[in-house]
């Protein structure tokens, strides 16, 4: 925060040295209205993150802000109108007051005005969160050679398999727990870590801050990150991260059963997608499920409350439970989200602070009370042998939520929440680690013979754990595991769907085709609705820009060559375009 202050103060002592004519007070309102954009996304993506402007904040930008109920932050719009009112206001304002004023000369002037003005954008602190996040693309790439991922062979151990119960809590970090710091707020967690495997040191990586990011690498081993910028670019292909092998993969060849309670919207940070690729067939999300609510009117805009989920989750073990097969059922909860966390109604009579009712910890007491029941319902199912429960966090508190000034005061002692109860094995684990080590140790607790994957650890096994720092030397493997579709079978055409194909995969558009040196598809840029960017304006050497066209008939195309020539071309029927014609295109 320090740094913003600074850069302000550099961009006030640069207004008041410039030499104020008209041109000049216009070039400066332009750069101003920019420095204001920047600092209220700075401001407000540290409203989410308390890391600034970081992966989440540009994986959010791109798909959350499309899906998300506006409602539930409604002192972040407050403050944008308010921003954009000061964008406005306060250049106009200065040039008024300033043009009738005899503008300064002095040469030494116009030199500190300069050098303050560009310092003021230097120091501003989002250009050091912007090479944070680029950094990772070009640097120690070459210390990362060598290393390939392979899939995982993961050994039986002819043991009689187990079941698991993975359930996320919302934002619920370790500290929570600490009775010194907050007394008596979960007694029932505390109660569960005293009868289970607990692991006191867990991180959390980078690329983990956002709930559907925590998913992708504790499940895949990897971060949620592709070649357009931090998300998961499911315009452009039907599947999420299909050359990754993740846990579900696994058990599905394994012969589990794969079932998932979703609370939200099904769209929602395209986890259907996710879960889709990956052998989940049994996904429940609120659309279908509110349906089943006695009453009706029981649920938020955008999510369901999490005695609902926990009852829906307890239906669903229920009829696994009768199957032959193993099952992996995996829930989250939502209540404790953000600053507009909910209390589920079955909690009203056990409110954890009664002189507060608009404190979150509220929230944390209720979900740790459902959780309790949920298990000791489970517990006394018939059928309930052999079942193993994870709980884990899905990522820090929020920083939003009002329990964030005490959270700061112990920011070296956060740490997220893990805890493996099998039922007959009880420990404290200190090993410092990371989100990835969580796979392999789990397929430990559900008897598979198991040192590692790739190079993630079993963490009941004598062996240390990768560096945080070290995960970030691989962005290029990472990004591999997207596979986009290959371009050898050329691409197709269907005007009446309005839709085109690269092999055999439908293609959102507009869209931008990007080819490496191999000519195969590098990556896709597309544009949502509510995108303005020009993507025809960012065609490349090798690249392809396909749209409908105005008249919405036909669709148009660019071919932009090695040379950076392009060459544009109409399709009126359908048709295709063979891998040579595309390559004669762009020679």
């Amino acid at each position: 925060m320090i740094y913003l202050l600074v850069s302000f103060a550099l961009l006030i002592l640069s207004y008041f040295f410039l030499k104020k004519t008209k041109t000049n007070l216009v070039v400066f309102w332009v750069f101003v209205f920019l420095y204001f954009i920047i600092s209220t996304t700075y401001l407000i993506s540290n409203y989410f993150t308390w890391n600034w402007v970081d992966e989440s904040v540009i994986y959010h930008l791109i798909y959350w802000l499309g899906w998300a109920w506006f409602g539930a932050d409604i002192n972040l719009i407050i403050f944008w109108i308010f921003a954009v009112f000061l964008w406005l206001a306060v250049p106009i304002w200065l040039y008024f007051y300033w043009r009738t004023k005899r503008p300064k000369t002095n040469i030494t002037f116009r030199i500190l005005s300069s050098v303050f003005f560009i310092l003021a954008f230097t120091f501003h602190p989002i250009l050091k969160n912007f090479y944070d996040l680029w950094y990772l693309n070009f640097s120690w790439e070459t210390l990362a050679k060598g290393i390939s991922y392979k899939i995982p062979e993961v050994k039986d151990n002819d043991s009689k398999k187990k079941n698991i119960i993975y359930i996320y809590l919302e934002s619920f970090e370790n500290l929570y727990l600490n009775n010194d710091i907050f007394p008596s707020l979960t007694p029932n967690l505390n109660k569960l870590k005293e009868k289970s495997i607990y692991f006191s040191d867990l991180h959390q990586a980078y690329g983990t801050s956002w709930t559907i990011a925590w998913m992708v690498w504790s499940q895949c081993w990897i971060p949620l990150i592709n070649s357009w910028w931090w998300g998961n670019s499911m315009h452009g292909i039907n599947e999420f991260l299909p050359g990754a092998f993740c846990m579900w993969d696994f058990l599905n060849q394994a012969g589990y059963e794969l079932s998932y309670i979703w609370w939200a919207r099904l769209e929602f940070a395209w986890k259907w997608n996710f879960y889709k690729t990956h052998w989940f067939k049994n996904i429940s999300w609120k659309n279908q499920l509110e349906g089943k609510l006695k009453d009706k009117d029981y649920q938020n805009d955008w999510w369901l409350y999490d005695d609902s989920t926990f009852d829906f989750a307890f239906e669903e073990y229920e009829k696994l439970s009768k199957s032959w097969k193993n099952f992996w059922l995996f829930m989250l909860t939502l209540d404790t989200h953000g600053e507009h966390w909910v209390i589920s109604d079955s909690c009203k009579d056990d409110i954890y602070n009664k002189e507060n009712p608009d404190s979150v910890l509220n929230s944390y007491h209720c979900t740790d009370a459902l959780l309790w029941k949920f298990i000791e319902k489970l517990k006394n199912h018939k059928n309930f042998k052999d079942t193993v429960i994870v709980l884990s966090s899905d990522h820090y508190a929020m920083t939003n939520n009002n329990s964030s000034d005490i959270l700061r005061q112990h920011q070296d002692d956060r740490r997220k929440l893990f805890m493996i109860i099998d039922w007959e094995n009880f420990e404290k684990v200190s090993k410092t680690w990371t989100t990835l080590d969580i796979w392999p140790t789990v397929l430990d607790k559900l008897w598979f013979d198991v040192d590692g994957i790739w190079f993630w650890v079993n963490l009941f096994k004598d062996l240390k754990s990768v560096p945080n720092d070290t995960l970030k030397l691989f962005r290029s493997t990472f990004e591999s595991f997207w596979k986009y579709p290959s371009i050898k079978n050329g691409v197709r055409f269907d005007l009446n769907d309005k839709r085109f194909f690269v092999w055999d995969e439908s293609i959102s558009y507009p869209a931008l085709l990007y080819l490496n040196d191999q000519k195969e598809v590098e990556k896709i840029l597309w544009k949502d609705t509510d995108n303005s960017t020009k993507l025809e304006d960012m065609l490349e050497p090798n690249s392809i820009f396909v749209d409908f066209c105005e008249d919405k008939k036909w669709f148009c195309l660019i071919f932009s060559w090695e040379s950076g020539e392009k060459i544009s071309e109409t399709i009126y029927s359908d048709s295709a375009i063979s891998y040579d014609e595309i390559i004669e295109k762009i020679k």
